[in-house]
């Protein structure tokens, strides 16, 4: 299936879970285990720049150095996004509403998107197996419904969070092989 159509399927899956939101929200907080709260927990503490540390680590001791640029760019351009639609959008999270929360976060009106989810999604377009690429996605999912369960984001925050996090990581891809940014940096590798 062409990438076009996951683009769309993410779409209306965003304006679906806008519609059922804070059903969606009360149904995930309803059902919490003293397990299930000590995962979500830990997963809220993993920071973009620990995830990011991760992989360039990774990056280096694969040898695949012609990644390293493109990650750098696709974090800070996700770094960029993410905070100025956090900024404009100033939604509310689901536990100002709800009375849910688990943890305590520091602004609770930057709900969209899920930086969580964002963060992890974009890594996809840089993995080369399809084996790896299959761990990832569960990985993204494990980590866009813990937000969702912890009630810091709604589902529509994490679905979009998704999207936005690989469309970053495709476009970064594509702009640095198409306009052969990447020839400038390495020309003695």
């Amino acid at each position: 299936m062409k990438k076009i159509y996951y683009y769309i399927i993410g779409i209306v899956l965003v304006l679906i879970s806008l519609i059922f939101d804070k059903q969606i929200s009360i149904f995930f907080t309803s059902y919490r285990t003293p397990i299930l709260d000590n995962i979500a927990i830990f997963i809220d503490y993993l920071k973009w720049y620990i995830l990011f540390s991760v992989v360039l680590l990774v990056v280096l001791i694969s040898k695949d150095y012609k990644k390293i640029i493109p990650l750098a760019l696709s974090f800070v351009l996700y770094f960029v996004i993410v905070n100025a639609l956090k900024i404009t959008f100033a939604r509310p999270r689901p536990y100002v509403d709800l009375k849910n929360d688990l943890v305590n976060v520091t602004n609770p009106y930057r709900s969209f998107p899920s930086g969580h989810s964002t963060s992890v999604s974009l890594l996809i377009p840089f993995l080369s197996s399809k084996k790896s690429v299959i761990i990832w996605w569960v990985i993204v999912i494990i980590v866009s419904l813990s937000r969702v369960y912890l009630g810091v984001h709604y589902l529509s925050d994490a679905i979009f969070g998704v999207l936005l996090g690989y469309l970053i990581g495709e476009f970064v891809l594509y702009w640095t092989n198409k306009k052969k940014i990447m020839k400038l940096f390495y020309r003695k590798i």
